[in-house]
């Protein structure tokens, strides 16, 4: 015997206006989906971006070196190129500049004749510069 042989049995033989059946309702997909198969997914969710991140590591090197960051060189401010002057704390493209061409310094002093340059900035900025030798990592 059917669900639909059923349900006209206990209608008392009237044929039913709609059709009954038990726990097929329509569910929306994401709850017919077993959480075996969640754990699934976000493990491959994991393995893929764990990937891409060594991907991204290991291609760095073809890009070539990444620039020095804020006070990460001592600059020889006589032989730097613009982009090494520019690691000096509150130094921008602007003022590496000017530092550039009023080149050359006899000593480190002597910044503060760079216009934008004051006592406050060269007490930052002295750690990292010289003005005898090769610009080079701190160590």
């Amino acid at each position: 015997m059917g669900l639909q042989d059923r349900d006209y049995m206990r209608s008392g033989g009237e044929r039913p206006t709609r059709l009954v059946f038990p726990n097929l309702s329509p569910q929306p997909w994401w709850r017919r989906i077993t959480w075996q198969a969640w754990v699934g997914v976000a493990l491959s969710v994991i393995a893929v971006a764990s990937g891409v991140v060594w991907l991204v590591r290991d291609a760095q090197g073809l890009f070539g070196p990444a620039a020095p960051t804020e006070a990460s060189l001592i600059v020889n401010i006589n032989t730097a190129t613009r982009e090494e002057i520019e690691t000096l704390p509150g130094i921008g493209p602007a003022k590496a500049l000017l530092i550039i061409r009023d080149r050359p310094y006899v000593k480190a002093d002597e910044l503060l004749e760079v216009n934008g340059i004051g006592t406050a900035l060269l007490e930052d900025i002295r750690p990292y510069v010289v003005v005898e030798g090769e610009t080079r990592a701190i160590e």
